[in-house]
């Protein structure tokens, strides 16, 4: 029985067994169902996946699921959606669509944050600000059809959790107090809302929606998109989530619907099963992906509201959301996921899985990481549930996605046994959310002797 040996080698046993149980289940799938088109059909691995998802990730606030293959076509699926819903709430527009104003036509527009990501498709990068992803030898259509706003963000500098401000709000120090923080979970307390930076975030939301009003009608933005707490490809950034949640609110309050790009951070990537609980607000679409199989076959989905979907409702199949993929809900993917997201959940399979509050347990030594952070060659550290980020302190080209800054670090890790994938100046570790803290120390503690030595060349 597991309960009989020590918590490291039962961990390591809990993931050989899963990893043994998902590969049967999935053969067993492979057998029975082979490709079924989705298309007015169901079957049991999809509909068991979607009734988990609605009473998981979507409970309280979706209705229904849409299966693509990857995070980018989830995120197309979500701007499809957002924007007839956008156009649903305000019928006065549908007289404009696809219509002539004044030699213009009727431009949709997303609302976003810089440093986010959201695929490599031509519509997600549209979404997406100016970035390395969108440059002209990437994507030489790239218009960027959004406005991208500045948003502040959290890091370990020092052993201390601090909020840094963008540029625009630092000329104001009406609203510069409460950025510093004795734990990390201060930074998600509700108490927040009633706070001055809070009515300071507020003001500069609404000056931002107020200068992107368009008076002639001709521009309007029918969409937010966030990655929830942290912007995974941009950076590994952590985002405050007090700002998220008051632009979330001011977006819903002007019928602007709201998409959460989880397809990173969904499924306790952050230690939670949502990160939309962390941040104490609900989206009205939401994208998934990643951890959702437990890595070990493609598949996405796109939930939504109720409202969402009625805006798709009508006599004529030219309203539905023709979306077409053949791989939809593939039987394999979705018996993955129900595998994965069951046991990843339990406590009695996930030994990390705290049953009372469904929190995952500390995976990376907090005295490791503050002492990570509060080394000379170190910028800033974020650890959250299965992510630990470092961003080496560097500048000018040694800074940034291109940078190279970090090779020589990578490289001695390897050595280790430690392979890692850069963002620049920017090092990231993810475990899975089976992984013992023991793995993740010593995984850190090889982490940091490489730091020390990067830190004195």
């Amino acid at each position: 029985m597991l309960v009989q040996v020590g918590g490291h080698r039962a961990l390591m046993l809990t993931c050989r067994r899963f990893q043994i149980e998902l590969a049967r289940d999935m053969g067993y799938t492979a057998a029975r169902y082979g490709h079924v088109m989705f298309p007015e059909n169901v079957y049991e691995p999809a509909l068991e996946l979607a009734e988990i998802l609605l009473e998981g990730v979507g409970k309280d606030w979706a209705s229904r699921v849409y299966f693509s293959d990857n995070g980018s076509t989830a995120v197309e699926i979500a701007l499809k959606m957002a924007f007839r819903k956008f156009l649903s709430d305000n019928k006065v527009l549908l007289d404009l669509v696809n219509s002539d104003v004044n030699g213009r036509c009727m431009d949709l527009k997303v609302l976003a944050l810089r440093g986010s990501y959201h695929g490599d498709t031509l519509g997600a990068m549209e979404a997406q600000a100016p970035s390395p992803y969108t440059g002209f030898l990437q994507q030489p259509w790239y218009r960027g059809r959004g406005v991208f706003l500045d948003p502040p963000t959290v890091s370990m500098c020092d052993g201390t959790w601090e909020v840094t401000l963008p540029e625009k709000l630092q000329s104001d120090k009406s609203g510069q107090e409460c950025l510093s923080f004795n734990s990390r979970d201060e930074i998600f307390k509700r108490s927040r809302d009633s706070s001055t930076l809070a009515s300071f975030y507020t003001t500069f939301i609404l000056q931002e929606l107020l200068v992107l009003s368009d008076s002639e009608g001709l521009s309007h933005i029918g969409a937010l998109i966030v990655e929830p707490v942290v912007q995974g490809a941009g950076g590994m950034l952590m985002i405050d989530p007090l700002y998220q949640r008051i632009l979330v609110r001011e977006c819903k309050n002007r019928k602007i619907p709201v998409i959460f790009d989880e397809v990173f951070t969904g499924f306790w990537r952050l230690g939670r099963e949502s990160a939309a609980e962390m941040i104490h607000c609900q989206p009205d679409i939401a994208c998934y992906a990643k951890l959702m199989t437990g890595g070990v076959i493609p598949l996405a989905a796109t939930l939504a509201s109720d409202d969402v979907f009625e805006a798709f409702t009508g006599d004529s199949k030219l309203k539905a959301l023709l979306h077409g993929h053949s791989y939809s809900a593939h039987a394999m993917g979705c018996m993955a996921a129900v595998k994965s997201i069951k046991w990843f959940k339990d406590p009695n399979t996930n030994m990390n899985m705290m049953s009372e509050s469904r929190l995952l347990q500390e995976l990376w030594d907090s005295e490791l990481v503050v002492q990570i952070s509060s080394h000379p060659a170190v910028h800033r550290v974020v650890a959250l549930g299965t992510l630990c980020a470092i961003e080496l302190l560097a500048e000018g080209s040694n800074a940034g996605y291109g940078s190279m800054y970090a090779s020589s670090l990578l490289n001695k890790l390897r050595d280790d046994g430690i392979y890692m994938r850069p963002l620049g100046n920017v090092i990231y570790m993810m475990c899975g959310p089976l992984t013992s803290p023991e793995v993740c120390r010593s995984i850190l503690e090889k982490v940091y002797a490489r730091i020390q030595e990067f830190g004195q060349h």
